[in-house]
């Protein structure tokens, strides 16, 4: 327990120039368009940087599924063009789904971060019968500038 305690405060007070922000929820594209899911997903988060290639967030938002999801996941960049454009993979649990309290995600994401406000876009896979899936914006308030 101490371990885990030592490593979320390394987390929490990694390089102070790290990046923050405030997560609004965002909106969403189902590929099965016939499922009346919510694609309005109101939310509110909190993520940091963790270094140039890694962030971690957590937060709540309303899902497809007209329910509150809890997330946390970290974000690798596999590619960036420059301070504003990256591309990565996103991975963590969430809750509120189909069949399961709580589901892994595994999804690619790309990003553009301007000086006060960041869009992500992912693709969630379909992994039936627990997640329908969508193609997601998610917008961002940047915090520490």
């Amino acid at each position: 327990m101490r371990l885990v305690l030592a490593c979320l405060l390394c987390l929490l007070t990694a390089s102070a120039s790290a990046a923050e922000f405030l997560t609004l929820g965002g909106v969403s594209r189902h590929f099965e368009r016939d499922l009346d899911l919510n694609e309005v997903n109101p939310g509110l988060g909190y993520q940091r940087d963790y270094n140039d290639d890694m962030a971690w967030s957590v937060g709540v938002f309303k899902n497809s599924l007209r329910r509150a999801a809890f997330f946390g996941t970290v974000n690798y960049a596999l590619w960036k063009a420059d301070d504003s454009w990256r591309a990565g993979i996103t991975a963590g649990l969430s809750s509120g789904y189909h069949h399961s309290p709580i589901v892994p995600l595994a999804m690619p994401f790309i990003e553009w971060r301007g000086r006060w406000l960041a869009v992500q876009s992912y693709i969630i896979p379909s992994v039936k019968p627990y997640v329908d899936g969508a193609v997601v914006l998610q917008f961002k308030w940047r915090l520490d500038q």
